[in-house]
């Protein structure tokens, strides 16, 4: 029997609305429904809402084995992709164990002696509308990279290009690679410019002088006050998250339609 754990956005009516037609739909398929505290229990996880709610379920699935379902119920939602008018179709084929696949990678985050997952990005800004900006220094398998100033920086990953890092003037990168994406935050000099490095590397970050204060924000929803002697360490995790996905999925036409390419928009 197929365990099953259901996670969706209780501020949202589209959201409630599905959750209650999947737990109709499971029950009477005799499925084990979990709850949240037996998450890690679960043969799939379903998220159902946009992307804030997957990004915020993520932090909830320690058994990366899980494999996550994730339902738009939202607005613009590039992980999400599971159209609402489409999601029976998805659950006919889990039972059916008749499903496509795809892993993303994710970094592991490590600030003193307390340890982070990012599926999206880590961001370090300014701790004080006040401060004009924030300096930091970011090393590469120990070498110096090069000193950030600015509103800010991103490291992010191909699953995170959509998110934060594209508003802030970052490339577009297909979620099946593996690299970091560095893309500074309105930068002091115009000369710093967005940055690829290999997934396979060791990176740390770390604020500089003038600068003694600033924050660290995970994904959005975990946010870390630090200081001028703390040390952030970031690097891809060996485990995956496995999502769902449906097998007419083209990324490419996620993209023409999410972000309106070759649409008149004035």
């Amino acid at each position: 029997m197929k365990k099953i754990c259901i996670i969706y956005n209780e501020a949202k009516e589209n959201a409630i609305k599905i959750y209650e037609d999947i737990q109709k739909y499971l029950k009477y398929k005799a499925v084990k429904l979990l709850s949240i505290k037996q998450i890690s229990k679960a043969d799939y996880v379903i998220v159902i809402g946009g992307d804030g709610t997957l990004l915020r379920a993520f932090q909830k699935v320690k058994n990366k084995n899980s494999k996550i379902v994730a339902i738009n119920a939202g607005t613009l939602g590039f992980m999400t992709e599971i159209r609402k008018d489409y999601y029976e179709k998805i659950l006919e084929d889990i039972l059916k164990d008749d499903i496509n696949i795809e892993e993303r990678y994710f970094l592991k985050v490590k600030i003193g002696n307390k340890n982070y997952e990012a599926l999206n990005e880590v961001y370090l800004t300014k701790d004080n509308i006040k401060r004009n900006i924030v300096s930091s220094e970011i090393f590469v398998e120990n070498k110096f990279l090069g000193e950030f100033k600015g509103d800010g920086v991103i490291l992010s990953t191909p699953t995170g290009s959509t998110a934060y890092s594209l508003s802030a003037g970052g490339p577009v990168v297909t979620p099946e690679l593996k690299l970091f994406l560095i893309t500074p935050i309105a930068p002091h000099n115009l000369n710093t410019r967005p940055l690829i490095l290999s997934g396979d590397l060791e990176i740390r970050l770390n604020l500089s002088a003038p600068s003694r204060q600033a924050y660290i924000t995970i994904d959005g929803n975990i946010h870390h006050k630090i200081n001028d002697k703390d040390i952030i360490e970031i690097k891809y995790s060996e485990e995956r998250l496995k999502l769902v996905i449906p097998k007419t999925r083209n990324y490419y036409e996620v993209l023409r339609e999410k972000l309106k390419w070759g649409e008149n928009l004035c």
